[in-house]
């Protein structure tokens, strides 16, 4: 019987419960900073490339080469934390995130603010899969379901405010501080990491494919860039599609692509154990995650464009218009946690990727009608789905092998999911693109320079700009196709969503993994 006063059976030590709790701080600050790092920058776009002097081809790789970054280093950013240890890669990932971090708020061209960019996915690669496998190892299993919520649904809120907090920061301090804000993060992470003093366990063994390794960053880069590309527009006004460099990109990525699924499928010692997939319920995990991620980065991304290419909202507005999904991931999140905890993860998940289908096309549907608060409706049930998703799913995953393994199976889920992202991102901006084109000759349009030019003029953020957008001629005609040309985006968006759904009722099972 335990003293008066003292901790119930079963219960850790104060102490104990105290340094569990800093290892969770730690690790969520470090996942905000990754996640709201994918739109916040978003909306700084249009500053940072009148200020470096970057055209709209460099300011999408602001973005591109960040996600290309996350997408093809994760695995190897897993694989080390195995090998040296996951505290250690972690303070290592998240040190030098800053020192990226910096080098984009003092970038004087658009060559140093790639670059900047690429570290921060670099370093990234790092944390991330160390900090979840620091999160499962510190909390029993009985509690991870609400920790992992936490670790999850808190830097999933910071990435929801993004675009409104960017807006807010590029107006008020300059473009610089969207990453100048990231230091006191990063430091505040390693002093209570050093405080913490978290559980840690190495690998035995001691390889890194780097073939492997090399084969992912052959093939995932020029894929991506070839489905931009698929929606890139000449200056005649005709798509790039057929372009050869286009075209090889494509062939390219493909190849090395799968020669890389071929090689980690057959190799002994491989980069990403692929044959965990063998485990039907961990592949489900893995394929939910990324087909979600694919169609939320595709959404931010469009939804932001589309309020100020269609609403003729503000940066700051636009960003703000996104917030209906952020209230459900604040209020659901935690019984999402708890709902996986009491029955395992395929009733969250199947309730989760229904309502995110149905968010998305409600949002396609009000597009379609220029219609905001039909979109805020379908933001919302989004919302809800992203809760009961993503958290449960991330959960399952990394409990479902023992804990020197969970360094693996982080960096082959992260990698999965931010490989969802990349793709997601180029393959709506596609879907619009060439949607534009042909919106735009339904609605007999006779200078394709109208649309860049009346986009350029609401997005300038200039009140007397966007009142002589109104007045022209083509303005009703451009809304119109652009409102139609993001509402299929969405429904390309919303295949991600469907295709999650289908994972989770194919090979999901019910219960919980004990390990």
């Amino acid at each position: 019987m335990s003293a008066p006063g003292g901790p119930a059976p079963g219960a850790a030590p104060d102490g104990a419960q105290a340094r569990r709790g800093l290892v969770l701080l730690a690790m969520t600050g470090s996942l905000s900073m990754i996640f709201i790092d994918m739109t916040v920058v978003g909306v700084a776009l249009p500053r940072i490339g009148a200020s470096l002097g970057m055209d709209d081809v460099g300011q999408a790789w602001i973005v591109t080469s960040y996600l290309l970054a996350l997408a093809s280093l994760m695995a190897i950013g897993g694989r080390v934390g195995d090998l040296v240890g996951k505290v250690p890669a972690f303070i290592a990932g998240v040190a030098a995130f800053a020192v990226a971090s910096a080098v984009c708020a003092f970038a004087r061209d658009g060559t140093q603010m790639i670059v900047g960019r690429v570290l921060q996915g670099v370093a990234a690669c790092l944390m991330q899969p160390a900090s979840g496998a620091l999160v499962i190892g510190a909390f029993a299993p009985g509690e991870r379901g609400k920790a992992m919520a936490a670790y999850v649904g808190i830097p999933m809120v910071f990435m929801a405010l993004g675009p409104a907090v960017g807006g807010v920061i590029v107006q008020r301090w300059g473009w610089e501080w969207v990453f100048l804000l990231n230091l006191p993060i990063a430091a505040t992470a390693v002093v209570l990491t050093l405080v913490a003093r978290p559980r840690d366990a190495r690998s035995a063994d001691r390889h890194i494919d780097w073939l492997g390794g090399g084969l992912l960053l052959l093939g995932l880069p020029p894929l991506v860039f070839g489905i931009q590309q698929l929606g890139a527009v000449r200056s005649d006004g005709s798509l790039r599609w057929d372009d050869p460099v286009t075209i090889g990109a494509l062939v390219g990525g493909m190849v090395a692509l799968t020669a890389f699924v071929r090689r980690q499928w057959n190799h002994p010692r491989p980069l990403l154990r692929l044959r965990l997939f063998a485990d039907h319920a961990l592949a489900a995990d893995a394929v939910v995650i990324m087909c979600m991620q694919f169609a939320m980065t595709g959404l931010v991304v469009a939804g932001s464009l589309y309020a100020q290419d269609v609403l003729g909202y503000s940066p700051t507005e636009a960003g703000a218009s996104l917030l209906p999904m952020l209230a459900p991931v604040i209020l659901v999140v935690h019984l999402a946690g708890r709902w996986y905890d009491r029955s395992g993860v395929r009733a969250p998940a199947t309730w989760g990727t229904t309502m995110a289908s149905c968010g998305m096309l409600v949002q396609a549907a009000g597009a379609w009608l220029q219609s905001y608060p039909v979109m805020a409706v379908g933001m919302f049930v989004l919302g809800l789905g992203i809760a009961f998703t993503m958290s449960p799913t991330n959960t399952d995953a990394l409990g479902r092998v023992t804990h020197a393994e969970r360094g693996q199976v982080s960096g082959l889920v992260q990698t999965m999911r931010q490989v969802g992202g990349s793709v997601g991102v180029a393959t709506v901006a596609a879907a619009v693109a060439i949607s534009m084109g042909a919106f735009t000759r339904a609605e007999r349009i006779q200078d394709p320079s109208s649309v860049a030019r009346l986009r350029t003029m609401l997005r300038s953020g200039d009140p007397a700009a966007r009142v002589e957008a109104a007045s022209d001629v083509d303005f009703a005609s451009v809304q119109r196709a652009s409102a139609r040309a993001y509402a299929v985006g969405y429904c390309v968006a919303a295949l991600g969503t469907a295709g999650a759904l289908v994972a989770v009722r194919r090979w999901m099972r019910p219960g919980k993994p004990v390990t």
